[in-house]
């Protein structure tokens, strides 16, 4: 079975009607989905977490904090992949991640691949302009406690 490891933002902020994550629109999948990446060699999935955030929001390191642990042990799941086709056994780490300057939110809220999401659009697993939003970032948000798959 194929294994895919990941180090994940978990980006929140307070939006007019309840929490708001951030997610980035990802052309090669044509959906919304996490910020962050596979882990390299020799890499933490912290460390991961935050080549992933710098390098996909144009940020340097000063300009964000990543949380020393992971919102909740190692989550894994299985579920056919979307790329390779096959079964993959997915283990990932889901960090909280704080936008340290004002400039730093707007410099990532002016980005045209990026979106915060609500609850429910994360549940619905489409934006209120009906886009794809990847059911691993339901899956994800589940298994690490940031809300449930029942939330209102």
């Amino acid at each position: 079975m194929r294994i895919s490891q990941a180090g994940l933002a978990c980006v929140r902020r307070d939006g007019p009607t309840g929490p708001e994550y951030l997610a980035q629109w990802s052309a090669k999948w044509g959906m919304y989905s996490l910020v962050g990446g596979h882990v390299e060699a020799g890499e933490t999935f912290r460390e991961c977490c935050a080549r992933e955030v710098a390098e996909e929001l144009y940020l340097p390191p000063s300009a964000f904090t990543v949380a020393d642990s992971p919102l909740a042990p190692t989550v894994e799941y299985t579920t056919i992949s979307g790329g390779a086709k096959v079964e993959t056994q997915y283990r990932m780490e889901l960090y909280a991640v704080d936008l340290l300057t004002p400039a730093a939110v707007a410099k990532v809220s002016a980005m045209p691949t990026n979106r915060w999401l609500s609850v429910a659009e994360i549940l619905a697993e489409r934006t209120t302009d009906d886009k794809p939003i990847s059911a691993q970032v339901k899956t994800v948000f589940a298994l690490s406690g940031v809300f449930s798959l029942t939330a209102p």
